[in-house]
């Protein structure tokens, strides 16, 4: 997951982006008028990075030593800086220099404010609280998201079965591991208490329900972020949801005949976890699988500069995300990469919690490689895109060549293919259910996830739980699992069309990563979404290659 410069040394040598080290065409000349307002805006993002993932880390002073109080006012000497050149800009802008303008405008709202945000669910208050009462406040739907996302993080982190304490990501993936199955159903109801602080008791008093209703009253008719997200990509709503429910349709037809608890769910899909998990036991085995395989593609962690925070501690935001502590920058025509920072809360080693790092080690080596002028220096414009991208090299995971060459062993294809979809086809679910939700907020969520599960996975019903409300996501970014959905459709085209022209990525040498950063990871801001997708992939999307791949699964 993604997480909406000034002076860096050079990381190394500096990152051949097609052939050799060169200056970026697109960034502003030292000649361009904006060149000032540039540099004093690249500054002023570089000390917010800074005292975001220090903030992040729980930490008193960033990994250089500096303290979060000279950091922040470092922060408000750059921002007065900033505010000053941006009221004397000239008014004679070249069209290219006009529109980095704007961007620079747009994104640097939230950096304008006095004061710095709390990150999101950092709070005190009490987690027994009326959620009606909260949203009735000014800036009700802010006040009520920000508690229950605390309250999330709250219940996620300290769960006990059977006396031990565990914590969500923990619990899902020992669902996969456990053999016994009544022990895998304690694990799956003690996550009771994370579906109760979002859906409550799943009545009128519910936090998401009264949220649900809220956003859809202050969109007044306009049409939905959620039901835009499709449309980024030149494909109607009604057409991607009729993809979505394809995407489920194959994976029922590919799936075992037979109706089963939700708990078992998980184990069914879990052989390639119960055989290799052991191969990746402990946080630096998972470390050092990840940047072997990320230094073979020509993208190593270590090198780019990628700091991980990966142990879960309390109070800890409770979502797995990337972020930007410095962004790249030329220093003397050379680039470095920055310092992007991975956050993850685990409490030991899994082939499951080496999917999720390799998709944000993902994210990181992708913001490493964007090479463009300050204004555009960025995550790109659409967030679906963005998450695509994380799982472009990372899905190769469930490749038994892969496994075989980075975990010294390997379960069969079907096997492999069952533990990646089964992830895909719930975030594909969770995608229709922020759908259909969006569409008819008043309906009964539960209801709704139990159709969706039974129908698709043949999951017996369970309306009587919310077992649903598991992802923070639903809280923290409405619509957010959308992108994972989406994104899943536009990675498997974009394998695809990499394979056609590159074949494996395990056949792949070093020059993978400035081939890749070249085409599709080095734009930020510069260029829309879709038209970097469409250039790549030389035609619009679509779901075939999705379709396909899951094809491979019948045995």
């Amino acid at each position: 997951m993604l997480r909406p410069s000034f002076f860096l040394p050079v990381i190394g040598a500096c990152l051949a982006v097609a052939t050799g080290c060169h200056s970026s065409p697109t960034v502003a000349p030292a000649s361009s008028p904006l060149a000032p307002l540039e540099d004093s805006y690249q500054s002023l993002r570089y000390w917010q990075d800074q005292i975001g993932v220090t903030e992040a880390r729980g930490a008193s002073e960033n990994v250089h030593g500096v303290t979060v109080a000279t950091l922040e006012r470092s922060r408000d000497s750059a921002r007065a800086v900033f505010q000053s050149r941006l009221t004397t800009v000239p008014i004679a802008l070249t069209p290219a220099d006009s529109v980095a303008l704007e961007t620079i405008k747009k994104s640097s709202r939230s950096l304008l404010e006095s004061e710095s945000e709390s990150a999101p669910g950092e709070t005190a208050e009490s987690c027994d609280y009326a959620p009606d009462s909260l949203a009735r406040q000014p800036e009700g739907i802010s006040l009520l998201s920000a508690r229950v996302l605390s309250c999330y993080g709250k219940a996620t982190e300290n769960i006990e079965v059977d006396g031990e304490r565990l914590n969500r990501l923990e619990i899902l993936g020992r669902l996969g591991r456990t053999d016994d199955a009544a022990k895998r159903e304690r694990l799956f109801l003690a996550l009771q208490p994370v579906w109760r602080s979002i859906n409550g008791q799943d009545d009128s008093t519910s936090p998401y329900r009264i949220l649900a209703r809220m956003y859809h009253e202050e969109l007044e008719g306009k049409v939905s972020p959620i039901a835009q997200k499709a449309a980024a990509f030149g494909v109607p709503s009604a057409e991607m949801e009729g993809w979505l429910v394809r995407i489920l349709e194959t994976w029922r037809s590919i799936s075992p005949d037979s109706t089963l608890e939700p708990w078992n769910f998980y184990y069914q899909a879990g052989a390639a976890s119960r055989r290799l998990s052991p191969k990746v036991a402990t946080l630096a085995d998972m470390r050092r699988v990840n940047d072997d395989y990320y230094r073979m593609l020509g993208a190593n962690p270590v090198t780019l500069g990628v700091h991980y925070d990966l142990e879960a501690r309390a109070g800890k935001y409770p979502v797995a995300y990337t972020d930007f502590g410095a962004r790249p920058r030329q220093v003397d025509g050379r680039w470095n990469s920055g310092e992007p920072w991975v956050f993850t809360s685990y409490l030991a080693g899994s082939f499951d919690n080496l999917a999720e790092l390799l998709h944000e080690t993902g994210h990181a080596i992708h913001i490493a490689a964007i090479r463009t002028r300050p204004a555009y220096m960025d995550w790109p414009d659409n967030d679906t895109f963005t998450e695509a991208l994380a799982d472009f090299p990372a899905m190769e995971l469930y490749e038994p060549a892969w496994q075989i060459r980075f975990l010294s062993d390997s379960v069969t294809l079907a096997e492999s293919l069952r533990a990646k979809y089964a992830g895909i086809v719930f975030d594909v679910a969770w995608g229709l259910f922020e759908l259909r939700m969006d569409r008819n907020p008043s309906q009964d969520p539960n209801q709704l996830w139990t159709d969706i599960t039974s129908t698709y996975f043949r999951i017996r019903p369970h309306p009587e739980w919310s077992w649903w409300a598991m992802r923070g996501q639903l809280i923290d970014g409405p619509g957010y699992l959308v992108n994972y959905a989406i994104g899943a459709i536009i990675t498997a085209d974009l394998r695809a069309r990499m394979q056609s022209l590159r074949g494996p990525f395990i056949t792949s040498d070093s020059t993978w990563y400035p081939w890749a950063s070249e085409r599709i990871y080095r734009f930020g801001l510069e260029r829309p979404s879709l038209t970097v997708l469409g250039q790549f992939l030389g035609r619009p999307l679509a779901p075939g290659a999705i379709l396909a791949d899951m094809e491979r699964a019948r045995n």
